[in-house]
């Protein structure tokens, strides 16, 4: 009875054997089974397409390790990592990468757009406490392009459960680069949702400019909160931040508006002063009167 099961799963059992050299990068192996099942299994199409591009990867990684793999070698390693690749054997190609990189200097700041940093192989393979220290590393770096890395790095929380400081890294993104942020691919469904929420209601408005309203609007939703330090070390200088930027035409109006709503909150619950409010107040109606009046109806039913 054993040997009879054996026999029936026969092909799933080499499958999985062969599978498991591809993790390894053992592909000379992984080939030897796939020629082994097709003498069982002729004509199997699965069984021949894994083995072809087992061997084209057999090819490819010989070539690669002719010379060091530095980051262009790797990055240009990464992009033959096509969809069709075989899922085990993408995962051993992904952590070799990852090896690779960590033996570089600096690698949290070796990034080729749109997608090639450690950080991000990191999320990929599951490893999302890794993938956040990176994206923080490359954040506290120097790293340009610092949006798409707060996303990134909000993604990396979401998954790993820690959804109160993903979304403080989700409102670092909108605030620094809104049109960095791919939201389809953003990994909280809450902050998709929110922004379907505010193209539903803002979007012929808002324009291309739906995404920079996020932070405005998340607050609004109570999703994002509103940081008052800098406001409460130096009111007056805060008040000159905002005025001149303004002036000097350097600021969005969404991040205006977020920046006179904070100026606003504070005013209203730390530091009272009804005169300025009234301000300020006045110029947010000014900016926007759509989030004026929703401001002022979230404030009424608190």
């Amino acid at each position: 009875m054993q040997l009879d099961l054996f026999s029936d799963n026969r092909r799933t059992i080499l499958l999985n054997d062969a599978g498991a050299c591809l993790r390894r990068l053992d592909l000379e192996k992984a080939i030897a089974v796939y020629a082994g099942l097709l003498d069982d299994f002729p004509g199997d199409r699965e069984i021949q397409r894994l083995q072809s591009s087992t061997g084209h990867w057999l090819d490819t990684l010989a070539r690669f390790r002719v010379s060091p793999l530095g980051r262009e070698r790797l990055h240009e390693l990464w992009l033959r990592l096509e969809d069709d690749t075989p899922p085990l054997l993408a995962d051993g190609i992904l952590h070799m990468l990852i090896v690779e990189l960590e033996k570089l200097p600096t690698p949290e700041l070796i990034y080729r757009p749109p997608r090639f940093h450690i950080g991000v192989m990191m999320l990929s393979a599951g490893r999302y406490a890794e993938a956040e220290q990176w994206f923080a590393k490359a954040l506290g770096g120097g790293i340009e392009m610092r949006a798409r890395f707060f996303a990134w790095r909000g993604d990396a929380l979401t998954l790993g459960g820690d959804n109160a400081r993903a979304r403080k890294s989700y409102l670092a993104a909108f605030l620094e680069g809104p049109h960095y942020v791919d939201i389809e691919s953003l990994e909280s469904h809450t902050i998709r949702e929110l922004h379907f929420s505010l193209e539903s209601e803002y979007g012929d408005e808002a324009g291309d400019d739906s995404v920079s309203w996020l932070p405005v609007w998340g607050w609004l939703h109570g999703e994002f909160s509103l940081s008052m330090d800098e406001i409460t070390r130096d009111r007056n200088a805060f008040r000159d931040f905002i005025e001149k930027a303004e002036g000097a035409g350097n600021i969005t109006l969404p991040r205006l508006w977020f920046e006179c709503l904070r100026y606003g909150e504070f005013l209203r619950t730390l530091n009272r002063d009804d005169s300025e409010l009234v301000r300020v107040r006045r110029r947010m109606r000014e900016i926007c009167g759509f989030m004026f009046d929703r401001y002022m109806a979230k404030l009424k039913g608190q």
